[in-house]
């Protein structure tokens, strides 16, 4: 079960995501958007030590997940290691809170690699202009037998990231239980309610 701490943590990086949809919607076109999360969320990585993935050496194979919270799940596999890291940095992103390794199977991947082919993902637009409804952002790329691509979803439940970053967080073993959820959703809009928080289309 998570701590209260993180979910209140996920809490607050629905909050940030919101605000910071609303500082960069407008008139700018979808490649300016994304970049500006791109390098968001490379910053992020950067901070809690979690290296880039666009270039890999010969024969190794990634997928990172990066969430507003601060979190980082980071998938790494050659013909003879499979691990899947799981980094927690604090509310500002700027410290690691907790990190674990774990090893994976064949399997596991293969089934990754089988959902991701399923979901068009290396033909997904990077950035979709959609309504911010609940904070919740999901930064995730993937670098497989040499090929890079990264897309950017907010609300990912709603959209083809769902089963994908699902799938990663299971891996983890970070996944939250319903309960978890539930509660993590009730806390959220309450907040919303109390500070009647904005939401705009973009």
């Amino acid at each position: 079960m998570k701590t209260r701490k993180t979910i209140l943590l996920l809490i607050l990086g629905m909050i940030s995501v919101m605000l910071f949809a609303q500082q960069i919607s407008g008139r700018r076109s979808p490649k300016e958007i994304f970049k500006t999360i791109s390098d968001r969320y490379s910053k992020i990585c950067n901070t809690l030590n979690s290296k880039p993935i666009e270039n890999l050496p010969e024969g190794e194979n990634a997928v990172r997940l990066v969430s507003f919270s601060n979190s980082i799940i980071k998938l790494v596999w050659t013909k003879n290691s499979r691990t899947i890291e799981y980094t927690e940095g604090d509310e500002d992103g700027t410290k690691i809170i907790r990190k674990k390794t774990l090893d994976v199977s064949k399997e596991e991947i293969k089934e990754l690699l089988e959902l991701m082919e399923e979901k068009d993902f290396y033909n997904q637009p990077e950035y979709l202009n959609i309504s911010v409804r609940d904070g919740t952002e999901w930064f995730v790329e993937a670098n497989i037998d040499g090929k890079y691509k990264a897309v950017v979803r907010a609300c990912p439940e709603l959209t083809f990231l769902n089963d994908i970053g699902e799938k990663l967080f299971k891996m983890a073993g970070e996944w939250p239980s319903d309960e978890e959820l539930e509660t993590l959703h009730k806390e959220f809009e309450e907040y919303k309610k109390s500070k009647k928080l904005p939401i705009k289309k973009r």
